[in-house]
């Protein structure tokens, strides 16, 4: 008997579970958008390789919205848009000719022996009880005695130095009056590149922004105007005061107290530091006379005279105007200290505008 072996089932192994494949991930990037992107960085390109005429621009549209409000006050008497622009443009290119024309001369020579005679009022400060162990510290007396030395026989170099700095900003007379018209036509023209710019706009938004921008002007044309008001009131008492007390160069002190008081909060005190200064080279009642006489000013100028003509348009607080200041002015130097006030004011007009929608939910959610 034979025995025949059992077939068995073949079992097929299983197959060994297949490994997860990797996925493709495919960034799409649509066309307009890599145009859009170049296009940016084309305008970017641009504005880096003509920053000098950008800021040129600025300036003029600076000049401009300073000087709208007047005209448009004049149109609102019946002037014609062009015919007010242009007599309020010849009456300030006027007044500044004349000032420059007839105050540069003496106010430069007072300018010269000022600096010249800066060694000999720093040895009669040093001279001072107090003065000395101040100064006699890491020799800062005769560090600063050499420097006004310097100062003085450099005076011609420097004076040179600053024609040429002017040269540079301007480029040559061709660019100032290139600015000069240039802010003229936006003047002229400002009404109507605004509707044409809102033309692209709904109305909604037209409604909207229209004020916001109106606001801005104002808030930049009040506070140059209040500057420059608030600046030669500070000269003329400074000026006056140093006449009164027999301090040198009265006229010398009174320009710098000006100019420097366009720098908003900072300013005013610097120039007070440098005429109490001077003062004590003349006498130490001279000097106190004068601190008292820039302490009370200060306090006029911030509570009585700034309130109305600078403040209640531009509504900036101190911390806020400071920062704006130091930012400005170390991106684009004195002249963007002075204009910082301005940027600032408009900056706030239009975060205001932008987040009142917010407020106004966020204020309703309080309510509720």
């Amino acid at each position: 008997m034979t025995t025949g072996s059992v077939p068995t089932a073949e079992v097929d192994p299983q197959p060994d579970a297949e490994a997860p494949r990797p996925q493709r991930v495919e960034i799409s990037i649509p066309v307009r958008t890599l145009l859009q992107l170049l296009m940016f960085a084309a305008l970017v390109a641009l504005a880096l390789l003509s920053l000098g005429t950008l800021i040129s621009i600025l300036l003029a549209a600076v000049l401009a919205f300073g000087l709208d409000p007047p005209v448009s006050a004049l149109v609102r008497r019946g002037w014609g848009r062009g015919k007010a622009s242009l007599v309020l443009f010849a009456a300030l290119f006027a007044g500044v000719f004349v000032l420059v024309l007839v105050s540069a001369g003496p106010v430069w020579d007072q300018i010269v022996d000022f600096i010249h005679q800066l060694p000999a009022y720093w040895d009669k400060l040093t001279a001072k009880p107090g003065f000395k162990e101040i100064t006699s510290a890491a020799d800062a007396d005769e560090k600063i005695k050499k420097a006004l030395g310097e100062l003085a026989q450099g005076l011609p170099d420097a004076a040179t130095t600053l024609l040429g700095i002017a040269g540079n900003v301007f480029g040559s007379v061709l660019s100032l009056v290139t600015l000069t018209f240039l802010a003229l036509f936006l003047l002229m023209e400002r009404p109507t590149i605004t509707d044409w710019l809102f033309g692209f706009t709904p109305p909604t938004v037209e409604a909207r922004w229209r004020p916001a921008l109106e606001d801005s002007i104002s808030a930049v044309s009040s506070s140059l105007i209040g500057n420059v008001a608030i600046s030669i009131i500070a000269g003329l008492i400074a000026g006056g005061s140093a006449w009164l007390l027999g301090l040198p160069f009265p006229v010398v002190l009174g320009v710098i107290t000006g100019l420097l008081d366009l720098i908003p909060q900072v300013g005013a005190t610097v120039a007070a530091v440098i005429l109490v200064a001077v003062a004590l080279t003349v006498g130490t009642t001279e000097a106190v006379i004068m601190l008292i006489i820039q302490l009370v000013y200060q306090q006029v100028e911030n509570y009585v005279i700034y309130p109305i003509v600078y403040r209640r348009a531009v509504e900036l607080t101190p911390f806020t105007t400071i920062a704006a200041v130091l930012i400005a002015g170390s991106l684009l130097g004195v002249v963007g200290a002075i204009l910082a006030v301005p940027f600032a004011a408009v900056i706030k007009t239009v975060l205001r505008e932008a987040g009142a929608p917010r407020r106004a939910r966020m204020e309703t959610l309080r309510a509720g």
